[in-house]
């Protein structure tokens, strides 16, 4: 009896220890394996926090909406900051980790649906001159019926081309505004639409020889540099290098600022964005073309202006950007434009006459489909600007009906 007693309690131990070890090895397969999984995830960057100076939000993959502004082919972004308060702007520094550009795939090639005749006609960006024309010659080696007709000015000429029915197609390096949409939408009865079809990173040109081009500049600082009315909160104006921080042969040196004229929308982006919808220096030198600031920069040693990176030549620097005083400046590149760290970059686009609910007539819908091809975003790239994703694209072109 007391050796079948004792058999028992061997075997109860027994089994008891082969439970708790069987519970342990359980309870370690399970954390092991909820651990790879977390492990297997894709860690992914929320997008940048929005820069409190835009009065309206960029987006570089798809294109915003104006409040009364041009329809868009393609999913509005959540509504921007409001900019209610223009007096001085707070900026916020760039978040501390900044996502890399997602990857660009190759776009399908360009192969013509079937051959368009007549006339092709831009009128705009003098920004996206170069690059439209681009455009539109290898868009004529596939439609040799075709007669480009093309002036690149400034683009507060687009607009005003459409409503008058002398162009096809308005190259524009802004979004419409709100008063250029009213006049269109009083002669058609609908608004225009635009597209978003590359990205620019508007670069701030000084020369080679500028120490300005290592240490970089805030935007409240060259808001104080191009502005009489300072909104951006600089507490002095700034008229010297000296001003600025620098020492030596330039500190007394008086700061030549070039700027564009009111035509171009590189004017109104950069009035916006930097001067917040403030006035600029009356003693800036205005100059009609993106080209025009770029050459007297080169020729200019205590020179400083904007213009697009597309016109970035060996002869002159570009300034880093930083949205508040003392934060690291964010280099103008092509990472940074995407993922919309750099301050001042941007969408071009091209605005069109579209009913909407109606097929794109077909010089439009080819021309369309040519520009969002391989062909025609590396055309983009070769001008010095940067592709727009593959999902725009898709975006844009369904959007339109256009295969």
């Amino acid at each position: 009896m007391k050796n079948d007693m004792l058999s028992r309690i061997a075997q109860t131990s027994l089994l008891g220890a082969l439970s708790i070890f069987l519970v342990a090895g359980c309870t370690e397969s399970t954390s092991n394996t909820a651990e790879t999984k977390e492990a297997a995830e894709p860690m992914v960057a929320g997008n940048p926090a929005p820069r409190s100076h835009s009065a309206e939000s960029v987006s570089f993959y798809s294109e915003g909406s104006n409040s009364r502004g041009p329809s868009t082919s393609s999913v509005a972004p959540p509504p921007p900051p409001s900019s209610s308060t223009v007096a001085q702007t707070t900026y916020q520094a760039p978040p501390a980790y900044t996502a890399p550009a997602p990857a660009v795939g190759r776009l399908p090639s360009y192969q013509s649906e079937y051959a368009v005749r007549g006339r092709l006609r831009s009128i705009g960006s003098d920004t996206m001159d170069n690059m439209m024309e681009d455009w539109e010659k290898d868009f004529k080696s596939y439609h040799q019926g075709i007669l480009v007709i093309h002036e690149g000015k400034g683009s507060s000429t687009a607009i005003p081309a459409l409503v008058e029915g002398r162009s096809d197609f308005g190259p524009m390096s802004r979004k419409v505004k709100p008063t250029e949409a009213d006049k269109f939408q009083q002669k058609f009865g609908y608004d225009p639409t635009s597209m978003p079809v590359a990205i620019d990173a508007l670069a701030v040109y000084v020369h080679p020889e500028n120490p300005i081009k290592d240490r970089g500049l805030s935007i409240a600082e060259l808001d104080a540099v191009f502005s009489s009315t300072r909104r951006r909160g600089h507490s002095t104006e700034i008229i010297t290098w000296g001003d600025l921080g620098l020492t030596g042969e330039w500190a007394n040196k008086p700061i030549n600022v070039y700027s564009r004229n009111k035509a171009s929308g590189t004017y109104g982006f950069f009035k916006d964005e930097v001067l917040n919808k403030g006035e600029f220096k009356t003693s800036n030198r205005e100059l009609p073309g993106s080209e025009d600031v770029v050459r007297s920069i080169e020729n200019d040693q205590y020179g400083i202006g904007y213009s697009g990176f597309g016109y970035k030549t060996t002869s002159v620097a570009i300034a880093p950007l930083s949205v508040a005083s003392g934060a690291s400046p964010v280099a103008a590149n092509e990472v940074n434009a995407v993922n919309g760290s750099y301050p001042l970059a941007r969408n071009l686009y091209l605005t069109i006459n579209h009913r909407p609910g109606a097929a794109p007539k077909p010089m439009h819908a080819e021309f369309i489909r040519y520009v969002y091809s391989d062909n025609g975003q590396s055309k983009v790239r070769e001008n010095g600007y940067f592709p727009i994703s593959n999902l725009t694209a898709t975006q844009q072109l369904a959007a339109l009906g256009i295969q």
